[in-house]
């Protein structure tokens, strides 16, 4: 009898092994399962090394583009883009091929050669992608490279003259010696807005905007309505969009409105309109121009910039949503902002079809 129970308490023991050490089919989770969608590239330095954190390549790529050396399209096997640092950048592959220099690679930094010119990127100067991600992105769609390269840096230093025209997405390089035309694009076609457009918005809601400044690399953007406008106060905007419309301003610069559009007069130009003045409407010089600011402000918002100084109006306003407006006043309230990019950005705006539209577009 004893010997009996010894035996069914072995069997029980070895069953209860077994199943501890069996998986359960469907319930095992595998790595790719537990890492969120977006993941960041922090590896611990703890991690084994075949263990790599995902890095969406989509994230990097703002703009694909195309390349034109001395007036041809230059035949890319990979695509060059813009990423999220408004750099233009191309493949180490199409590199090599379109500027003929030789690549060396010296643990991680990369010498470049041509002839007797020499120089080399370091690890922070260029941009590696995963091998593996680099199949499985965008298949048959977006052929991409391991290693890209600055593009402008690079023909610079090879003795080129690099410009970039954003309108068509493309990067026109020109050899010292050449001396050909340009490639000539179709000129641009002046954007048609929808019938149904709201009183605000940003350039996401109504990306056609932004066809009015093709050449540029427009990153955000905002556009308030003026239907009802009264014909003075949408002088007085146009004169102030006119003061602001391309003024560039530099990585951790800071923007103060008043300084750049400056004193609202009848000298500068400025015609009466309605003004808020100790919470009551009144006739005043430059009335309208805080829509002006207003709309700037939200499309600072929309770009995330850093913003230093914004001042409430004393009544509610009509043109953008509650607590979203910017009170502008010589000598007292001001709309200041700090370009907290890595790169400089220009301010694009003006008064088209009875909207007030701005934009900010990255400079490489």
């Amino acid at each position: 009898m004893k010997k009996g129970k010894h035996f069914i308490a072995i069997v029980l023991l070895i069953t209860l092994i077994t199943c501890y050490a069996t998986p359960v089919i469907g319930a095992e989770t595998t790595e790719s399962q537990v890492l969120p969608q977006e993941v960041t590239q922090d590896v611990t330095q703890d991690a084994p090394q075949d263990v790599t954190q995902k890095v969406l390549i989509k994230s990097i790529i703002v703009r694909t583009i195309e390349v034109y050396v001395d007036g041809q399209k230059a035949p890319l096997n990979y695509a060059a883009f813009i990423d999220t640092t408004a750099k233009t950048v191309i493949s180490l592959n199409d590199c090599s091929l379109i500027f003929g220099v030789q690549v060396e690679f010296i643990d991680t930094r990369l010498l470049l050669r041509k002839d007797s010119k020499e120089f080399s990127l370091e690890k922070d100067d260029y941009l590696q992608l995963p091998p593996a991600q680099v199949q499985e992105e965008d298949p048959g769609t977006l052929k991409l490279d391991e290693f890209y390269l600055p593009m402008r840096f690079v023909a610079e230093q090879l003795g080129y003259n690099v410009k970039y025209n954003s309108r068509v997405g493309a990067v026109i390089v020109r050899s010292a010696d050449y001396q050909g035309p340009d490639p000539q694009f179709a000129p641009p076609q002046p954007p048609q807005l929808p019938a149904n457009l709201p009183r605000w918005g940003t350039l996401s809601d109504a990306p056609v905007m932004a066809q009015l400044w093709p050449a540029e690399n427009i990153i955000a953007g905002y556009f308030t309505s003026i239907a009802t406008s009264p014909p003075p106060r949408n002088h007085n905007i146009s004169l102030s969009c006119s003061k602001l419309n391309g003024v560039i301003v530099k990585p951790k610069e800071v923007f103060s409105f008043n300084r750049i559009v400056g004193r609202r007069t009848v000298e500068a130009g400025y015609k009466t309109a309605i003004v808020f003045s100790g919470g009551r409407k009144v006739p005043g010089i430059g009335g309208g121009v805080c829509q002006t600011s207003s709309t700037l402000y939200n499309s600072l918002l929309t770009s995330q910039m850093k913003i230093v100084e914004r001042h409430p109006h004393s009544l509610p306003v009509s043109y953008v949503p509650a607590n979203r407006d910017a009170t502008i006043s010589w000598g007292g309230a001001d709309l200041k902002f700090r370009n907290n990019k890595p790169y400089p950005i220009k301010i694009l705006c003006q008064v088209y079809n009875n909207y007030v539209i701005f934009a900010i577009a990255a400079v490489e």
